[in-house]
């Protein structure tokens, strides 16, 4: 086949459009990955700055293999992050995907790589001692619920999640979270202090930003670590550096691209070391809000960009090509 079909963006349109486009040619130290289930993420919903193929989180086989890529990884079923995946083929450096694990379907193995990834890597950043007790804001985000049961699976003694409902506690502790926050009408510094006799987290992840990082850094325990993995409520925070300063916490922050290859890399095989097993056993797994098809990926996306919330992952199966 030469040709695939594909989302594609183009600047002010309303919708992405499926289109006939050519399959791409693979790098020497590329995979092209027959593609199976895709994943969508908040910035496959942002408005259009050029033409091109959105989509960054997938799922499928390898069909063919680089000249600097072992050939036997041919055939093998793999999950794995890279640009312009909303497509029936991806090229994807060859360090970018990991094994699907046993029993995993595609469709739950494609809402997984972008959170284990990230919340792995923050957490092994920070870093997680066993017994910790760890604390997430924003839990309830796709990446959040991974994160609270990699923290689990990872050795954390006790796990503490935020969300702004009462009515998303059922879905935190459906997950693993021991203790959930209410930030609507609980405040966040106050009850972890509570939770843990005063002392803090040991961990924090921070999905947030802005003004909540402030309330992260307090509610950590003398000398603990803090980790900005997300920014939803935008790119800056202001905090109190004299508060950090006689906290002695650590503050780091992460953000994982795709150069250089080695970052992405290493995690998933971190990843695929430490937690296959728990992905193969269903310990760690997406929470999926809504399955979709393929076709159906321009409406869809349209709905979400409209603000329509979904919890968890949204996912989308391709049939054969």
């Amino acid at each position: 086949m030469t040709t695939m079909t594909a989302l594609q963006t183009t600047p002010g349109a309303v919708r992405p459009e499926l289109v006939r486009v050519p399959v791409p040619e693979t790098a020497d130290d590329q995979v092209l990955v027959r593609t199976r289930a895709v994943a969508v993420n908040n910035a496959d919903v942002t408005e259009a700055a050029d033409v091109r193929i959105p989509g960054f989180e997938l799922s499928g086989e390898v069909v063919a293999a680089g000249s600097a890529v072992d050939p036997a990884v041919v055939g093998t079923a793999v999950m794995g992050v890279g640009p312009g995946a909303f497509a029936e083929y991806v090229a994807v450096h060859h360090r970018h995907v990991m094994p699907v694990p046993d029993g995993v379907p595609s469709d739950v193995a494609a809402g997984l790589p972008t959170a284990l990834l990230t919340e792995y890597g923050a957490l092994r950043r920070a870093p997680l001692s066993a017994g910790d007790t760890v604390l997430l804001t924003a839990a309830t985000s796709a990446i959040g619920l991974v994160g609270v049961q990699v923290a689990t699976e990872l050795g954390a003694g006790r796990v503490i999640a935020t969300t702004r409902s009462e009515e998303r506690r059922p879905l935190l502790e459906g997950v693993g979270a021991h203790d959930v926050v209410v930030t609507g009408t609980e405040d966040l510094v106050a009850r972890v202090r509570e939770l843990t006799g005063g002392t803090g987290a040991d961990v924090v992840l921070d999905h947030v930003g802005g003004a909540v990082l402030d309330d992260a850094i307090a509610a950590v325990r003398p000398g603990g670590r803090v980790v900005s993995v997300g920014r939803l409520a935008g790119p800056t925070a202001e905090i109190d550096l004299f508060a950090l300063a006689r906290s002695g916490a650590v503050l780091q922050s992460v953000s994982f691209g795709f150069t250089p290859v080695e970052v992405i890399g290493d995690l998933l095989e971190g990843v695929t070391r430490d937690l296959s097993d728990a992905v193969s056993q269903g310990r760690v797994a997406p929470v999926v809000g809504r399955h979709t098809a393929f076709t159906e990926l321009p409406a869809t996306l349209a709905a979400l960009a409209a603000g329509e919330h979904v919890d968890g992952k949204t996912v989308a199966s391709l049939g054969d090509a």
